[in-house]
């Protein structure tokens, strides 16, 4: 038994000092591989916040996009306003114009002058219609709801505008009392719908 127990204690010393030199590369191999768990780790980290980063620039550049947008749309309202201003400031001085006439028309005398100022407000009126026609973007409208609502309004406006101007010189020119009051009562229910707009 002593034999046995030697034998035992040799191959327990044999067996200890043969494992702990196995021991000793898987030692270093977990020291390696918790390093690089580590790295990894620390690299993960890293990756989240670089894609949190570029997640807050995405939504920068989204909501710049959205500034941009909401400026052009500002901008092409504010260029619309600004074209159907000339056009109401130069109706305005026409019929202006017309009214410091509308004493020597109620006349009907056929006055050559007088027959001339008409003729100057209505080609003075063509050209109005034609300069704010050159100076809307007709594609911008059609973008817009509330500058194609408003220049629906405006081309009213001009087509009850030309009609009373023409009724008036024809019967001028016919000495048609009645259709220059005709043309007369048109001017005075002219439809003017002249909106404050606010861009939401």
């Amino acid at each position: 038994m002593k034999k046995v127990a030697s034998l035992f204690l040799v191959s327990s010393i044999l067996l200890t000092a043969c494992g702990s030199q196995n021991l000793l590369p898987l030692e270093e191999k977990s020291t390696k591989l918790s390093d690089k768990n580590h790295d990894l780790k620390l690299e993960n980290q890293e990756i989240k916040n670089e894609n949190a980063q570029k997640q807050k620039q995405l939504e920068a550049l989204d909501k710049d996009n959205q500034n941009k947008r909401q400026a052009k749309n500002n901008q092409t309202m504010s260029d619309y306003l600004k074209v159907s201003s000339d056009y109401y400031n130069e109706l305005t001085h026409l019929i202006n114009e017309y009214q410091k006439i509308d004493k020597e028309v109620l006349k009907n005398k056929k006055n050559n002058d007088v027959n001339d100022q008409l003729d100057a407000i209505i080609s003075d009126h063509e050209e109005a219609v034609s300069t704010y026609k050159d100076n809307i973007d007709s594609s911008e409208i059609k973008k817009n709801s509330e500058i194609k609502k408003q220049d629906k309004e405006v081309q009213k406006l001009q087509q009850q505008i030309k009609s009373s101007f023409n009724d008036i010189k024809k019967g001028y020119d016919k000495k048609d009392l009645k259709q220059i009051n005709k043309g007369r009562q048109e001017l005075v229910n002219l439809e003017v719908n002249v909106n404050s707009t606010e861009n939401q």
